[in-house]
């Protein structure tokens, strides 16, 4: 790896993998990757729940002036994620990372009456979209061999996007009126987090092996903050040819609930009360990676992924699929 620009496709990690590779001293790469992910059908713990099970459970914001169950069901969500990122290497031995993230992101919800039968009023969609976070970070280069290389990552997230979002809801008292968004929907919640990674890759003739465990945790909180996370990456990669790759890749992740709260986020749904987030889930993704042009460095990489079990703190949507899209150029 020190010696030349990755020559094949499997080389590179899938594209839901960051921080997979560093570079050698002078070598720079200029990456954008959108990722899109769906949500849909409500769970608690594996179990499915129906609107009529989630309106059925209590309101923890209740005071008398709201209604004493939920009565906002999240129906469906859409997340866009635009990411720029930088790699440079000051070094054979370190590699400089910055990146930049843009989020875009909608939520469908039905809204059913406060009180008596608890029927169905209607159908309403919020949105929000912002600079998320900046990220610098360093992979440092543990131990590398001809056919293998091992290999840390340290570094600082900064989430810079609005995190008191409003938007225009549909009532249980079927009024329109306009309040601060739940947790969901806020793009950022300015705390700063410290990423450490570990990532160990094996090449042989035409495959490529490769791990990484990644825990991300808060240093510098706020009045509240999304929970901490832990994740392991597993994969495979086989050259078809030295241009184009395909890829198997098995995902852990493991996310904690939100800590803290916002005195304004009280709407009768799941997504305001912060325990009904995190949990665990486990995906399996299928990939490929092609190189544009041989010797260049240029690639384009494409990968699909589908959760295999999700075990969710409390009513949450869960996530039906998700597609990762990368564009990567070494010079």
């Amino acid at each position: 790896m020190k010696n030349h620009i990755m020559h094949k496709a499997s080389h590179h990690s899938p594209s839901g993998v960051m921080g997979g590779e560093y570079h050698r001293q002078g070598e720079f790469m200029f990456s954008i990757r959108q990722m899109s992910m769906s949500m849909e059908k409500n769970s608690n713990q594996g179990t499915r729940l129906t609107d009529q099970e989630i309106i059925s459970l209590p309101n923890p914001f209740q005071n008398g002036s709201f209604s004493p169950n939920l009565s906002v069901v999240p129906k469906n969500m859409n997340m866009q994620m635009s990411m720029l990122e930088g790699m440079y290497g000051l070094t054979d031995k370190y590699t400089l990372m910055f990146m930049a993230v843009y989020i875009s992101q909608d939520m469908s919800l039905n809204t059913y009456t406060a009180m008596a039968n608890r029927s169905y009023i209607g159908s309403f969609k919020t949105q929000t979209s912002d600079l998320s976070n900046l990220s610098l970070s360093s992979l440092i280069e543990i131990k590398e061999t001809k056919s293998s290389n091992l290999h840390l990552e340290i570094g600082l997230v900064k989430s810079i996007g609005a995190n008191d979002s409003e938007d225009e809801v549909l009532s249980p008292m079927n009024m329109n009126m306009k309040m601060r968004l739940p947790y969901a929907m806020q793009i950022g919640d300015k705390s700063t987090s410290l990423i450490t990674a570990v990532t160990f890759v094996k090449k042989d003739e035409n495959r490529t092996y490769g791990a990484q465990i990644k825990n991300k945790q808060a240093i510098d909180k706020k009045a509240w903050n999304f929970g901490n996370s832990f994740s392991l990456d597993i994969w495979i990669s086989k050259d078809i040819s030295e241009q184009l790759s395909f890829s198997v890749r098995g995902g852990f992740l493991y996310k904690g609930s939100i800590e803290g709260s916002d005195s304004k986020i009280m709407a009768p749904v799941q997504t305001s009360n912060p325990k009904n987030y995190g949990g665990k889930s486990y995906e399996i993704a299928l990939g490929v990676n092609r190189l544009l042009r041989m010797g260049s460095g240029n690639s384009i990489g494409l990968e699909l992924a589908f959760p295999i079990e999700q075990k969710l703190n409390g009513p949450q949507m869960e996530v039906s699929e998700s597609l990762n899209l990368v564009f990567r150029k070494s010079f």
